[in-house]
């Protein structure tokens, strides 16, 4: 399919870009947006960013906000996977196409850059930009065939949706009663100690320790008990996007222990769980694309990146081509935000030559994570938050978007006759599902909305999964176009694949500066405080690479943000104790043998 956003830039045309560019006109003066223009940058200010995602975008928007010349390069699309989508579904009465995506958003509370970003990023009405689209999903289901378990995250049953709805207090509180018995309290206590174990770890073990342990070791995951087994894989597979025998404890465990901060309310007043009042595009990057291009930054839609060209130890120029033909983009700094599967194409003998640690990069590893929506005919309350379907083969996640955004579904997109959106994500593409009996990744597109529909609606038993949701729900449904058919083969390609964090892959990761003095790289992969391939991993690589542009250019403007993981205080002083024994050779003071 052909996306809108390659053969238009919807941002800088019609009203809604007017109103923002009021908007960033204005956000100067009301202290919005701080560090606009306040630094002059040195005489070596051209920089040319290789990629129009959350990477390439926030590097961009830090330079120009200290007086770089900034130009951003892009081949598809602006937003890379965080962005929505024109899907090419029935439109009627003057509606906007129904919006699609490659996977739903979900901005955890300890998140630190992407919110800051955002609240940088004028927005009409908004006293804190777009950080004020996004709004709580106050509560976690678990889709189970059987009573399923929702988990407030706030103690307010009115808030959530559940004072009002005794059944579904009924249906939690048996869900609870039915699943949580099946797990003996010995394997309860594996992964509660577990847990211990890491938040009083010390760095230093966190790091020469669990970052080489896996997952499903580190919980003594053994398959002895199936439900444990299916507890640990949900966990790291539909919530983490990871495999748990491959992904490493210090990954899984860092998100639980932000999570719980997050939980515990110490992440700056921000709630566990958010998500956007809107389409992305229109909540989060429109807005964006507008204020970077009001102060400066020039987008280059339809550039295919060639190679990079080495000349006296640095990168001369970049060849490219466009709709227009070949191109030689020239810059005194360059970043290059690609996904780390395409970065490699990239690294010529040339380029090997001066910077060797670059070919680290080729084994990281990535795996498939791609979304799909069903449109509803009508807007009944499913969950008030994220929905994991426990037993799903294709570890499916989503939720069910309508009741968050502030214009009415059915009034503003489509055809009128669709009300919502359930959008979920397939974390298992090599599983045979239940109907199809085929890998998702062996399925055609129509074979894979059948089979995700069947996973959604109906439990291993052949009854009703979700109560609220039957086939005469069904509207229409849109999967993410990154999916490739390829009937001859009868196999299916990926366009859009996502890094997976596996033990012992941290050393592998590069920084954003290179031994190149003038390349410097941006992306989720990179050496983060999140350490997941995330939207906040990617924000956090931008900012390294602009930190490290200024740097090498000897600017004396402030540095892009960053913040440290967030540990429990409670336990600093084991983690301190824990330092010394991990320096004199010996275990964590919990981990005796299990």
């Amino acid at each position: 399919m052909a996306e809108s956003e390659v053969s238009r830039r919807s941002f800088v045309k019609g009203a809604a870009a007017g109103s923002i560019a009021v908007a960033a006109a204005t956000a100067a003066s009301s202290g919005l947006v701080g560090l606009t223009n306040a630094h002059a940058a040195p005489d070596k200010k051209k920089v040319a960013v290789l990629g129009g995602g959350i990477a390439g975008l926030t590097a961009a928007h830090e330079l120009v906000e200290r007086g770089f010349e900034v130009t951003v390069y892009e081949r598809r699309a602006w937003g890379g996977k965080a962005r929505s989508i024109d899907t090419p579904l029935p439109v009627a009465g003057g509606r906007k196409p129904l919006p699609g995506e490659h996977g739903f958003r979900f901005f955890p509370g300890y998140y630190y850059a992407i919110p800051d970003t955002m609240s940088r990023i004028p927005f009409e009405g908004n006293a804190r930009g777009v950080q004020d689209n996004l709004t709580e999903a106050l509560t976690a289901t678990g889709a189970q065939g059987a009573p399923d378990i929702t988990i407030p995250f706030a103690l307010d049953f009115n808030a959530i949706g559940l004072a009002a709805n005794p059944q579904r207090i009924l249906r939690t509180l048996l869900g609870g009663m039915i699943w949580l018995p099946k797990l003996p309290i010995p394997d309860l206590t594996v992964l509660l100690r577990s847990l211990l174990v890491y938040f009083t770890s010390s760095d230093e073990r966190r790091l020469g320790q669990w970052e080489h342990t896996s997952f499903k070791d580190f919980v003594l995951m053994d398959g002895s008990n199936p439900t444990y087994s299916l507890l640990i894989s949900t966990v790291t597979r539909a919530l983490v996007a990871a495999k748990e025998e491959k992904a490493s404890a210090r990954t899984i465990c860092n998100q639980a222990e932000g999570f719980l901060a997050a939980i515990l309310h110490r992440t700056d007043g921000r709630f566990p769980d958010q998500v956007l009042n809107g389409p992305t595009n229109e909540r989060w990057f429109d807005p964006w694309l507008a204020y970077l291009e009001s102060q400066g930054v020039k987008f280059q839609m339809g550039t295919d990146i060639k190679s990079l060209e080495v000349a006296d130890g640095q990168i001369k120029s970049v060849k490219a081509t466009t709709e227009s033909g070949n191109s030689d983009i020239e810059a005194d700094w360059y970043v290059m935000a690609f996904a780390p599967e395409q970065v490699p194409q990239y690294l010529s003998p040339e380029i090997l030559e001066l910077d060797p640690d670059l070919e680290r990069i080729k084994s990281l590893e990535v795996d498939w994570m791609n979304g799909i929506q069903f449109y509803l005919k009508n807007d009944r309350p499913i969950a008030p938050g994220h929905i994991g379907w426990i037993d799903s083969p294709w570890r499916l996640t989503g939720i069910q978007q309508g009741q968050f955004w502030v214009d009415k579904f059915a009034d503003n997109y489509g055809d009128g006759n669709a009300k919502d959106c359930l959008s979920l994500c397939i974390s298992d593409w090599d599983t045979p599902g239940h109907k199809v009996r085929k890998k998702a990744k062996e399925c055609s597109p129509e074979e894979i909305a059948q089979e995700v529909w069947y996973q959604v609606t109906t439990s291993q038993q052949g009854e009703p999964l979700v109560p609220d949701l039957t086939d005469r729900d069904l509207h229409s449904w849109f999967l993410d176009p990154g999916y490739r058919w390829d009937p001859a083969a009868g196999v299916g390609t990926n366009e859009d694949y996502l890094m997976i964090n596996t033990k012992s892959s941290w050393e592998n990761r590069p920084t954003g500066p290179t031994k190149i003095p003038n390349f410097f790289l941006a992306g989720d992969y990179l050496k983060t405080e999140v350490d997941l391939a995330t939207m906040e991993g990617a924000c956090e690589g931008g900012r390294h690479a602009a930190n490290a542009i200024l740097d090498a250019a000897g600017s004396d403007a402030e540095k892009a943000r960053l913040w440290k993981h967030p540990t429990l205080r409670e336990f600093e002083g084991a983690r301190a104790l824990d330092a010394r024994r991990y320096a004199a050779g010996q275990r964590n003071i919990l981990d005796f043998p299990r």
